[in-house]
């Protein structure tokens, strides 16, 4: 007991604990650590605000492609401003989407008109026979609606983000077909043997709506910028690899006998007939000949000698005997038609097979250059409907019809034959810029070119995005 009570009296003893300074440096890195976490966190929200800006703007720039493509065959001003209107109804960080109309159509606008080829998908800008509209949705520097302003970026002293995405739209049927194959119960085209069959800048119309309504067969090339089917049966035969077939597309109406216009044929005084007697052709074996437009009861036989056209319209019935006669040229007659329309009727044909120089080009206003430096168009000759023509076959007349080209052969201008079989064979690089007819078959081993530039177009209905 009394041990206790001597440690009792003994006076206490202050324990005292001593700081490490280790607990400062704690202090600072965690400091540094939330800041860093803030940071990052900063980061990560303003690029999760980037991407879904992104996002908005190619929203934007898809519905802008879209409506515009719908209409850019037809008027890519109109389409122009659809796709303004359309990309500003679109919000991005919570401002209108906005466009600059781009006029000029410089290839880094916000809009640009242009040509998509979907063999090579290669975009490229041009006001000529356009087919494409390219958008260009941005939030960037110099831009409308300029960049994207950061929340935490000025922390890492990034103040704004430049945002821009793009689409590019392509418009389906309608418009642009260089080849249109009329009929709808009748295989629309057929090719055989190894032909490289080319639509240059236009695309394939096929009406048909049978199985089949394309038959290849032998091998050939067709080169188009699209082939579209209103059949949903499939092309049959040795289809070409990688062909640009598009099946169950809207039907092209005829595009010079349509709901809304009709091209009237010709008027022709059928007592001023140029015809040596009444149904007998104008028959050319050798020696120069220049001929007059106006009518021809027995139409032309040319086989030889060198044949000079004036300008104008040149309406060519069939012969009385029973011999093929109309726009019959062959053997190695050399054949100039420039500024000319020929016109179908009656027992007419078309047959232009010879080895000889063959040049029509159509009726053009602006064609100076004609077979003698003496022709000119008739005085106060008046185009109408018919600038652009080269051939129009008779709608009442059903005779079938044959082009056959060389190297030497150069058609140009449209070649209209609404019922009638069109045959094409041989080579060449002319076989006018539009050919419509009922039912066509394209043979043979050489190249056939037709050089589609715009003409004739009707209203496209439908749009795809390509990129």
């Amino acid at each position: 007991m009394s041990e206790v009570v001597s440690l009792l009296s003994q006076p206490a003893k202050v324990i005292r604990l001593r700081r490490s300074g280790r607990s400062g440096v704690v202090y600072i890195w965690v400091i540094v650590s939330l800041l860093m976490l803030i940071l990052f966190v900063g980061l990560a929200l303003d690029t999760a605000r980037a991407f879904f800006v992104s996002h908005q703007l190619q929203n934007a720039a898809d519905a802008a492609a879209l409506a515009g493509a719908r209409v850019i065959k037809e008027d890519p001003n109109v389409a122009r401003q659809i796709a303004t209107n359309i990309a500003f109804v679109n919000f991005a960080d919570g401002n209108n989407v906005l466009l600059r109309n781009n006029q000029q159509n410089l290839v880094d606008g916000d809009i640009v008109v242009g040509r998509y080829n979907i063999l090579t998908s290669v975009f490229t800008a041009t006001m000529q026979t356009h087919n494409a509209l390219k958008i260009v949705a941005r939030r960037t520097e110099g831009s409308l609606g300029g960049p994207i302003a950061l929340v935490f970026g000025p922390v890492a002293n990034v103040y704004t983000a430049d945002i821009s995405r793009y689409a590019i739209a392509k418009a389906s049927g309608g418009t642009g077909a260089g080849l249109i194959a009329l009929s709808e119960d009748e295989t629309g085209l057929r090719v055989s043997g190894t032909v490289a069959m080319d639509v240059n800048n236009g695309s394939v119309q096929i009406n048909s709506e049978i199985d089949p309504p394309v038959v290849c067969n032998g091998q050939p090339e067709i080169m188009a910028d699209e082939i579209n089917i209103v059949s949903e049966y499939p092309a049959k035969g040795d289809l070409p690899e990688g062909l640009p077939f598009s099946y169950g597309e809207p039907p092209i109406p005829d595009p010079l006998c349509n709901e809304s216009y009709c091209m009237d044929p010709p008027w022709w005084d059928p007592s001023a007939d140029l015809s040596p007697s009444l149904g007998e052709p104008i028959d050319v074996n050798s020696g120069t000949v220049a001929l007059q437009p106006g009518f021809y009861s027995g139409g032309f036989r040319i086989n030889g000698g060198n044949v000079n056209l004036s300008p104008g319209i040149y309406v060519l019935d069939g012969a009385s005997s029973g011999q093929k006669s109309g726009l019959v040229i062959g053997g190695n007659a050399i054949f100039c038609a420039r500024g000319v329309m020929f016109y179908i009727t009656g027992d007419g044909v078309v047959d232009i097979a010879g080895s000889g120089s063959i040049n029509i080009t159509e009726l053009d206003p602006n064609t100076t250059e004609f077979c003698d430096p003496g022709f000119d168009y008739p005085e106060f000759f008046d185009f109408g409907d018919y600038e652009g023509m080269a051939i129009f076959q008779a709608r009442d007349n059903y005779n079938d019809a044959r082009i056959i080209g060389t190297s030497l052969m150069d058609l140009n201008g449209t070649l209209y034959f609404p019922n009638n079989f069109l045959e094409l064979g041989g080579t060449g690089d002319g076989f006018g810029n539009q050919l419509i007819a009922d039912t066509i078959w394209v043979h043979g081993t050489g190249e056939i070119t037709i050089n589609y530039d715009g003409r004739n177009s009707s209203p496209g209905s439908r749009a795809y995005l390509v990129e």
